[in-house]
């Protein structure tokens, strides 16, 4: 095939040219839309000229099949390449529907690059340790330096093999060359240079590998502290299951880009930019040669690839679109296990209830289904991305195969020797070994940041209800008051829970909060606590804004025992002095859980207080986790209690138990706690020094027992007088 075949194989790529493209960097109002025929005489040139030097160089096989195979081949893998794509729309669409659900549901938007770039250094970077950072970037500069140098040795040992081998096949006998003093040089620089290289990279991986653990181990660790910081309305709504496979998976992924980054960018700018050098200065010919091939291939492959690009090479593009491809699903498939592990740890967590439902099968089915949604998603995008990674590959193979052909050509012709050969091979190795680290790069980047974009949001949110700041007074008396304070759930602001509560409690105070099921005695106990701020009115203790407190400072005044008190499955011991605020040593463990009337049971299991209670403290009964709960606030002697009541649902004789240790957290060590009791039981509302009573969100009534019982149209008459529990204390 000389030129003329050459120009119609050329014209027929141009065919496939888009009838315009845009120049730019990006889409954008800057962008202008350029046809062929509005390209002026000398850029139409410009091409035609780069064309012809790839004729020229192929008239090194004319005569030969090769040039008509390769062209058979393109087509071939052009019309296979359509076909998959074809196939692939459908596995496609389900996956952009995937997405746009996630997004919905999070509504978070997808990270940009500079944002993205601005957290890896703020926020990931930081946390490597920078020693072993900076010493395996060094090391890792040094190792691609060796990369280059050596081909030149390979190159030049196989020269000296071959005129050795000439010298003995024209003078004759081994006589006429001493074959280990002709290669002895080579071959020691050879080896020298390659086991540096191998202990360079023994290096490299140990230095990046511990910078990578490192991180991953901080990221947790500071997610994970930003998690427990963030106010209860947070978790009203994000599933803990979710939060987890957050702070696992996603963690792994940003730490992975770290490691992976740090390692190959450097690496690879130099090897790709340094190797293009090394070609040319090689081989002038056979380096343009290579890259006409890759301007031709840019034009025959810019229709199907939908690119609006002439100056961007062919590699680029599918580099590109791969990164595309990869980011958009990246996104779609972390939502989809994070989903698949909540339910996971929901269900575990709740497998008694789950036995005790025969839930079995249904809750394996749900499982089931949630997993393969994340199947489909991962087999749409190792589907795309395999096409697209498997055409940039194939692309390259067309190109070498047509240098090897115009090299074997100079090789015969003597205007190229074999060594020369060799190096230069090595270079185009290297040339796209670099570029394959920068596209590795660019990809796991668009994955990486589009897929952890709820890491990331995780990560950099702030509490509304902040930790950190605020007044902390040296002493707390405890003087509460409860001025016009009105509430509404997040997501439910048409729904007041509490309307215009006013309440004054002082020190000895002893405040019974009764009502139906609903009526907002919960909900103002946590108002108390501060896991919500009122969404009118206002809250003040000892004369000032609660809001204006610490956080902490606030709640470590505060002693909290719920109805369904959580043991964590720790030492008994540890359970007795949490929250503490620097620890407490064993004697006062022990006189605050004889006071809880739990030092006995404690003392009579195997290992006393080293006894772990289990999961949800499922190896003790209920009447005991309420005594270790009291325990843990006795420790702590704080100035508030906020109890809710604690013996509803455990029988008389425990009932009584608990109760004494109850007294005993309100006596304290003196007799100034200002107390709230979200009562259920008659004996609790009776001792009593004053009563609230709660009717949808409002303070219907209020007063002291005798007060009230003394009214006999009133509501807490009425249940006085039956005696009983009735559905007004639920």
């Amino acid at each position: 095939m000389g030129q003329a075949d050459m120009r119609r194989l050329s014209a027929k790529w141009m065919s496939n040219m888009p009838d315009s493209w845009e120049i730019g960097p990006d889409a954008g109002p800057q962008t202008q839309r350029l046809s062929w025929t509005q390209l002026d005489g000398e850029r139409q040139g410009g091409i035609w000229k780069k064309l012809c030097a790839v004729a020229d160089g192929c008239e090194a096989v004319a005569g030969s099949r090769l040039a008509s195979e390769q062209l058979h081949c393109s087509e071939m893998y052009m019309r296979m390449h359509n076909r998959l794509l074809q196939h692939a729309a459908a596995i496609q669409a389900e996956g952009q529907q995937a997405q746009e659900d996630a997004q919905e549901r999070t509504g978070m938007e997808a990270p940009t690059i500079a944002s993205s770039l601005k957290l890896l250094k703020e926020e990931v970077f930081s946390l490597c340790p920078l020693h072993f950072l900076i010493s395996g970037i060094v090391i890792s500069f040094v190792l691609t330096m060796l990369s280059f140098l050596v081909p030149a040795v390979q190159g030049q040992l196989v020269d000296v093999a071959v005129d050795a081998a000439r010298k003995y096949a024209q003078q004759g006998g081994p006589e006429s060359v001493d074959i280990g003093e002709v290669l002895f040089e080579p071959i020691v620089l050879l080896s020298v240079l390659m086991f540096s290289s191998y202990f360079c990279e023994i290096l490299v991986g140990i230095l990046f590998a511990i910078c990578g653990h490192t991180t991953v181990t901080r990221l947790r660790i500071k997610l994970f502290r930003n998690l427990t910081e963030q106010e209860i309305a947070f978790y009203d709504s994000h599933v803990s299951g979710e939060l987890s496979s957050r702070l696992i998976n996603d963690s792994q992924a940003l730490s992975s880009l770290t490691q992976f980054t740090t390692q190959t960018v450097l690496g690879a700018v130099v090897k790709f930019a340094g190797s293009l050098i090394a070609m040319y200065a090689t081989h002038p010919q056979l380096a343009l040669i290579a890259g006409c091939l890759e301007a031709m291939m840019l034009m025959f492959f810019m229709r199907a690839f939908h690119e609006a690009t002439i100056i961007t090479p062919i590699n680029m593009v599918l580099v590109r679109r791969t990164g595309k491809t990869v980011g958009h699903y990246g996104v779609v498939q972390n939502h989809a296990m994070a989903k698949a592990n909540a339910v996971a740890v929901e269900v575990l967590g709740s497998i008694r209830t789950v036995q005790s439902n025969v839930g079995e099968q249904q809750e394996a089915v749900f499982f089931t289904e949630r997993l393969n949604r994340y199947l489909r998603i991962i087999k749409a995008t190792v589907y795309l991305e395999t096409v697209l990674r498997f055409t940039q590959y194939g692309l390259s193979k067309i190109r070498n195969i047509v240098v090897l052909a115009v090299a074997m050509h100079q090789v015969i012709t003597g205007s190229l020797t074999i060594g020369g050969y060799t190096a230069f091979s090595q270079y185009v190795n290297l040339y796209e070994d670099g570029f394959k680290n920068l596209a590795d790069i660019w990809i796991n980047f668009k994955q990486t940041v589009t897929s952890t974009g709820k890491f990331i949001q995780l990560l950099l949110r702030r509490p509304e209800i902040p930790f950190e700041g605020g007044f902390l007074p040296p002493v707390c008396r405890g003087s509460l008051v409860l001025e016009d304070v009105s509430f509404a759930y997040s997501g439910r602001a048409d729904l007041q829970v509490l309307t215009k509560v006013r309440l004054e409690a002082n020190p000895g105070d002893i405040v019974a909060l009764i009502g139906e099921s609903g009526a907002g005695k919960t909900t103002l106990g946590r108002l108390l606590l501060r896991y919500y701020d009122p969404s009118d009115g206002s809250i003040t203790l000892d004369g000032l804004d609660y809001r204006s407190y610490n956080i902490r400072w606030l709640r470590s005044q505060i002693g909290f025992v719920e109805q369904e008190p959580v043991l964590f499955d720790r030492k008994l011991s540890d359970n007795i002095a949490y929250g503490s605020a620097k620890g407490a040593p064993r004697e006062e463990i022990e006189a605050a859980a004889r006071r809880a009337n739990a030092h006995k049971f404690i003392t009579d299991l195997q290992s006393g207080y080293e006894t772990h209670p289990g999961e949800r403290a499922a190896r003790i009964s209920g009447g005991q986790k309420q005594r270790v709960a009291i325990a843990r606030a006795i420790i702590r002697n704080p100035k508030m209690l906020v109890l809710d009541e604690a013996t509803s649902a455990l029988d008389s004789e425990n009932e009584h138990i608990v109760q004494q240790a109850l007294d005993e957290l309100m006596r304290g060590k003196s007799s100034c706690k200002t107390t709230f009791i979200i009562a259920h039981r008659l004996s609790t509302v009776v001792r009593s020094t004053k009563i609230l009573v709660l009717d949808k969100g409002h303070v219907v009534e209020q007063g002291t027992h005798d007060e009230l019982v003394s009214n006999e149209g009133s509501r807490y008459a009425s249940f006085m007088k039956h005696q009983i529990v009735s559905p007004l204390l639920s």
